[in-house]
């Protein structure tokens, strides 16, 4: 029996996050919603209303270098009738919160379909080792 060797980690963390992205562009351009739209409906579901300095900070972290800004999103969702705003307060209308339930099911497809085959206890494990990698090179940074 032969096995293929294993690629280095770098390999399967950019194949991955490709899929990831191509898959929830699939699945959400069935409700005119883009990855971004998605934080941002997703994070004002869980959260409730947010300051926008607030909602920046939580979603800084899954920014594309060169993807829209937090205020070409938050137009667009208002424009769009998904979301309100209070001064600096940003909050999902009922129209908002209908289309985040029903993107959240296509979400919740595409999250099996990803963990397929793996147990909690194997994401688990993942996710520890892979914070310990990113703790490991921000601490030499």
């Amino acid at each position: 029996m032969t096995t293929t060797p294993l690629k280095p980690i770098g390999y399967y963390l950019k194949a991955l996050d490709t899929l990831i992205n191509e898959d929830f562009a699939h699945v959400l351009s069935a409700h005119g919603l883009t990855r971004r739209d998605w934080q941002v409906l997703h994070s004002l579901a869980l959260q409730g209303p947010l300051a926008r300095p607030v909602l920046a900070r939580l979603l800084e972290p899954f920014r594309d270098p060169g993807s829209r800004t937090l205020d070409e999103v938050t137009r667009t969702l208002a424009a769009r009738g998904r979301l309100v705003t209070d001064g600096d307060t940003l909050a999902l209308t009922a129209a908002g919160r209908r289309i985040h339930a029903e993107a959240a099911s296509l979400v919740d497809v595409s999250r099996a379909r990803l963990m397929r085959g793996l147990t909690e206890d194997d994401y688990l494990r993942t996710v520890t080792v892979l914070d310990r990698m990113t703790a490991n090179m921000a601490s030499e940074a």
